[in-house]
């Protein structure tokens, strides 16, 4: 068997392109912080009262890119297990196929890790130092197959199981189901690209079996503008394709703020050993 090949990336050209060189800082434990939050040589703007304002989004250390990469892994095992994914586990470094930690001081402020790929799904921990989101890898070649193998005949429609399944998997990655459903109206439709309808739209003689099932907030005014959580799947083998929980006000994994300040802790060590700071390039 051939050999994953692992590349990893440290800046998202699509993602850190349009940030501006000072990025108005929120640091992790205050709204409001001070010069001495920071590690010592992180660049940073400090206003007329003392408060950091802005601190430069592509400083890094390599300690930091290299800790948060075994953080990363360790998150995605634990929700391998949780979800019980055909992984062949523990996943190492050897199983990726990509990774991608943000310099620290993206990470810093927007609260996002980073990612890794295996040959079998996609883990993000992308909000607020928690894992926000898993995708199926191969995505469009594997939806494809399920089109070309399955179409079935619209008497066989159920989105009482895919629903059930979806509220399975979110509790099983330790989402808040129950504040979900009061805060939020759920949703079950078939995956309407690969069924050539709009969303929420039934077919009306076949449909390949691929669900969505996702939350919006009953209140109309927070509606179109914060995401809850959404998940696929492909009905016929109870597949996770896709989870994700974008709020992570529903989300009861305990963040990973003491973790980042580790971090933190080992970016300054890096910077008292060397005298220099390091940019992600």
């Amino acid at each position: 068997m051939k050999a994953a090949v692992l590349t990893t990336t440290l800046v998202p050209a699509l993602c850190l392109c349009l940030l501006s060189t000072a990025m108005p800082a929120q640091p992790v434990d205050s709204p409001y912080g001070k010069p001495d939050d920071l590690p010592p040589g992180v660049p940073h703007g400090v206003d007329t009262n003392g408060n950091v304002f802005s601190i430069e989004p592509m400083f890094t250390t390599a300690a930091f890119q290299e800790e948060g990469l075994r953080l990363v892994i360790e998150e995605a095992n634990r929700v391998a297990a949780d979800l019980r994914l055909p992984e062949s586990l523990p996943i190492t470094r050897s199983n990726l196929t990509h990774a991608f930690i943000a310099p620290f001081g993206y990470t810093y402020v927007r609260k996002r890790l980073g990612n890794i790929t295996t040959s079998n799904y996609f883990y993000n921990v992308g909000t607020d130092f928690k894992f926000s989101g898993l995708t199926v890898a191969r995505y469009d070649a594997r939806y494809k197959e399920y089109f070309d193998k399955y179409q079935w005949p619209i008497t066989r429609l159920d989105t009482n199981t895919p629903f059930q399944l979806a509220t399975q998997w979110l509790a099983a990655v330790h989402a808040d189901v129950a504040k979900l459903s009061h805060d939020c109206d759920g949703h079950v439709a078939v995956e309407p690209y690969w069924n050539d309808v709009d969303l929420g739209e039934v077919p009306k003689r076949k449909f390949t079996p691929i669900f969505c099932v996702w939350w919006t907030q009953k209140n109309p005014i927070n509606r179109t503008k914060t995401g809850t959580a959404q998940v696929e799947m492909f009905l016929p083998t109870k597949t996770l394709l896709q989870l994700s929980v974008d709020d992570p006000k529903y989300s009861l994994r305990p963040p990973w703020s003491s973790r980042i300040w580790r971090l933190c802790s080992q970016a300054r060590q890096k910077l008292l050993q060397t005298g220099q700071a390091q940019y992600s390039t």
